[in-house]
């Protein structure tokens, strides 16, 4: 049971159209066992099944749907092989159509996935860069066969024929070619895992196989496969030998040839990985991945049970086709996957121990390019030989969540347990409760969400949507068939907006904007879906909403006028009367309007021309780092840009920057050292404004700092200041301690009115760097300076046809909407009445 390579899964926490809503109090996640009626295939594949199962999954027909392939072998580290299945999902049903579309072979005699291999991984990938998925398998213990079945294969998706039909798979026998022994022996390989990705920049897919040796099971084992109580039927009993060492794999490398002839495959590994990179004692795990941010696949694995037992990292180099290796946990490692787990844009991984499970939270790269990790103990887990492990956002909550099964792919007895066992192994699926600490990141909770006698026996598990409501579903493959549990969404209610969140008014002025209205687990009541409104903190006025039809509704705001603070959300009701706002904790947070009539720019200056407005101060027996106005030179501290070589404007070569460098020069020479260097704005008069904008761009590195160190303590920081009094005193605006990889200058803008809480004639702003201590290379930079101002001008109140003039025509307007909102009620108070009257009659006349 072993790891897909599919798409790198991310931390979102945010999506396009910012649904929200508020929950309903149950389980993070519920599944509903409806494996009677999403599963067709005879009852000897799916039911009464007893064989190890590994799976792939991905839409392989294009009909939109996602397809699952399932290979199936004797269990343990055991020879003895068995017909996949190819399970296509028409409508939400997962079909047997193996006998259809995967028997097709180019070798006679053979019958694709119907013929009995020992497969022990699958993956679902385009090798020849034809726009279908393609099959490829990892063949093991397969001693006593020849090498069309015993080596690993490759099948073609076909695509569609001249008239849009699927023509299936076709097992093509010269796709891979015949592998041999470390020492070139005939043999085929026992491998556990391969990881695929493009590890030569060709844009065509690799594979990286990882093998293992011996197994920890001898001697004939059997098994009751179809579940009639004995082990008299034939495959029952299979052998599980010794490997002669003269026929050894250790880990193999395969090239795919490219555009010279796609999805043709040859044996690089001797040629690109060094001798320890193909050493493999028991290789039982490899993933692929770009775990040090440099744009490069990489690949984890997992060596275990043997000398050289632990997790290590390919690191791919800079140029050529190597690697660099680099042992990044020890233990007694077996399996894993990986995910970026606290949103950091990094590549973390899951281990599973036949200890306590864990993960590690990557931290950056060491000063060689390679990257670091953190373990952290899954508290919930226990001291169990888990295996296959999946990662998925189950709840849809924007984190990744894990689930690790509890068959052990070597030891065969474990499948089934023992009767009375009480679930002391069982299948765990944990949530991702990340909230900004990078322990506890996963979590059991109870109630599981699964109830735990359908959790024993899994051999692995795939998440992906089989009914196409969006939602993850699970597929698991036990030892006693499949099972097919289908993702209850919660009961709820969430809103969008087509047209944006409005954030802004013109003074006078309704604004309008449609809600989209998405409801889950029921119906939404009639009428229930309303406006609220509030001015200048008062009660709240509300309005029904009315439908456009399609569940998308006309939501229109009153004009309001300079000065006031507006908010507003939007709400609705279910028929269980369970009430969704949006903002979810609405009213107590409501979404701001800022009523304006457009803005300025009362500054910005690219550093091109003047700055003799600004003001450099060093302080503390600063030596070299001060700030200077130049035309950047750039430097390199390790692998890392440390100066920029470029100002940030897209015309201009001027910045800001802590003392220009020599070109050529080492990083250290010019870097900011023994003291402080503060860059101090002019004084800004933004005291008319309703609120303003600062923009600059900055260019931040410390050698302290991830990637290119590891010491968290010691990173000198950027503080960027903000002054309401010419400097009098300060307050924080930012703390820059990171870069991007590779570095580059960064726009940032801030809001000023969210920072401080009146905005003055006299505003400063000031960057502050210090090297203390004084142990690293740090630089700073700052372009494009700006600032943007909001103003308000109110139009003539009570002028509602825009005439210039308020007269009786617009004294009809407002009588026709007596005792309504609207335009006519000019305070914005929700009711056209007497004082909205009083206010159009003291502004009679032309407007001024």
């Amino acid at each position: 049971m072993r790891i897909h390579t599919r798409p790198t899964q991310l931390f979102a926490l945010a999506s396009a159209l910012a649904c929200t809503g508020a929950a309903l109090a149950q389980n993070w996640a519920t599944f509903s066992n409806q494996t009677a009626t999403r599963l067709v295939a005879a009852t000897a594949l799916i039911g009464a099944d007893n064989h190890e199962k590994d799976f792939a999954w991905g839409d392989l027909d294009q009909d939109g749907d996602i397809d699952l392939i399932c290979v199936r072998k004797f269990p343990g580290s055991i020879q003895g092989g068995a017909r996949n299945l190819l399970l296509m999902n028409e409508g939400g049903v997962l079909t047997d159509r193996t006998a259809e579309y995967g028997q097709a072979s180019d070798i006679s005699g053979y019958s694709g996935l119907l013929d009995a291999t020992n497969d022990r991984d699958v993956e679902a990938v385009d090798i020849n860069n034809d726009g279908w998925l393609d099959l490829l398998t990892a063949t093991t213990m397969s001693d006593h066969v020849n090498s069309i079945l015993g080596q690993p294969r490759a099948y073609i998706n076909l695509g569609d024929d001249a008239n849009g039909n699927w023509r299936g798979f076709r097992f093509e026998v010269d796709r891979i070619p015949t592998l041999f022994a470390r020492g070139g022996t005939a043999a085929n390989p026992r491998f556990c895992d391969m990881a695929i990705a493009d590890y030569n920049g060709d844009g065509f897919v690799d594979i990286f196989y990882t093998d293992y040796d011996t197994p920890e099971t001898s001697g004939t084992l059997c098994y009751d496969l179809n579940g009639d109580g004995d082990t008299a039927d034939a495959g029952e009993c299979q052998q599980s030998p010794a490997e002669n060492p003269t026929n050894d794999y250790d880990n193999k490398l395969l090239l795919n040839l490219g555009a010279a002839n796609p999805g043709v495959f040859y044996d690089a590994t001797t040629t690109v990985l060094s001798a320890a990179q193909i050493n493999s004692g028991f290789g039982n795990m490899a993933v692929a991945g770009d775990f040090n941010g440099d744009g490069r696949q990489d690949i984890v694995r997992i060596n275990t049970l043997t000398s050289g037992q632990a997790v290590s990292v390919y690191t791919k180099n800079t140029t050529g086709l190597g690697f660099a290796l680099k042992d990044i946990a020890s233990g007694q490692p077996y399996h894993g996957d990986k995910a970026d787990l606290n949103g950091d844009g990094r590549l973390d991984l899951v281990i599973v121990d036949d200890g306590q499970d864990k993960y590690l939270i990557n931290t950056g790269n060491d000063a060689t390019g390679q990257p670091n990790f953190t373990s952290y103990t899954i508290a919930d887990s226990l001291s169990e030989f888990g295996n296959s492990t999946q990662v998925g956002d189950l709840d849809k909550d924007g984190r990744i969540d894990v689930i690790i099964t509890d068959v052990d792919a070597d030891l065969g007895p474990f499948c089934p347990q023992t009767t009375g066992a009480a679930h002391s192994r069982r299948t765990h699926i944990y949530r991702n409760i990340y909230s900004g600490s990078p322990s506890g990141i996963l979590d059991e909770t109870t109630p599981l969400i699964i109830p735990a006698a359908e959790l024993d026996w899994w051999t692995d598990v795939a998440v992906f949507d089989i009914n196409g409501d969006t939602w993850p579903d699970l597929v698991a493959g036990t030892c006693t068939g499949l099972a097919v549990y289908i993702n209850v969404p919660p009961m709820n209610i969430t809103f969008a907006y087509p047209d944006g969140l409005p954030t802004t008014a013109a003074p006078g002025v309704a604004k309008s904007f449609r809600v989209q209205q998405n409801v889950a687990g029921g119906t939404a009541i009639a009428d229930s879906t309303r406006l609220f409104w509030s001015v200048d903190g008062g009660a709240f006025q509300s309005a029904v909403l009315p439908s456009l039809g399609a569940n998308l509704f006309q939501a229109t705001l009153p004009g309001f006028q300079c000065g006031q603070a507006v908010r507003f959300y939007v709400t609705a009701t279910l028929d269980n009367g369970i009430v969704f706002n949006d903002p979810a904790t609405a009213p107590t947070i409501t979404n701001p309007i800022s009523v304006q009539s457009g803005n300025t720019q009362p500054y910005s200056n690219d550093m091109e021309v003047s700055t003799s407005d600004w003001t450099v101060i060093n302080e503390g027996g600063l030596t070299t780092g001060g700030w200077q106005v130049a035309t950047p030179i750039g430097a390199t501290s390790g692998i890392y840009a440390s100066a920029p070589a470029a100002d940030a404007s897209a015309v201009g070569t001027k910045a800001w920057v802590t003392q220009n460098g020599l070109a050529g020069g080492a990083a250290t020479a010019a870097d900011v050292d023994g003291g402080t260097t503060r860059l101090v704005s002019p004084v800004f008069d933004l005291s008319t404004a309703t609120n303003a904008t600062v923009t600059y761009s900055r260019w931040y590195f410390c050698s302290d700092a991830a990637p290119a160190g590891s010491t968290p303590a010691e990173v000198d920081v950027l503080f960027v200041e903000i002054s309401t009094n010419d400097g009098a005193t300060w307050g924080r605006l930012e703390n820059v301690s990171s870069y991007p990889t590779p570095n580059a200058w960064n726009r940032v803008s801030f809001s000023l009115r969210s920072v401080v809480p009146n905005l003055t004639s006299t505003m400063r702003f000031r960057f502050s760097i210090t090297d203390s201590p004084d142990n690293s290379t740090t630089e700073v930079g700052i372009d494009d300076f700006s600032i943007s101002a909001v103003v308000c001008v109110n139009p003539c109140l009570g002028d509602l046809d825009g005439n210039g003039v308020v007269n009786g025509a617009d004294l009809g307007t407002l009588l026709a909407g007596w005792g309504n909102p609207g335009n006519s009620d000019l305070d914005g108070n929700g009711d056209t009445n007497g004082a909205d009257l009083g206010t159009l009659l003291a502004a009679w006349g032309i407007c001024p």
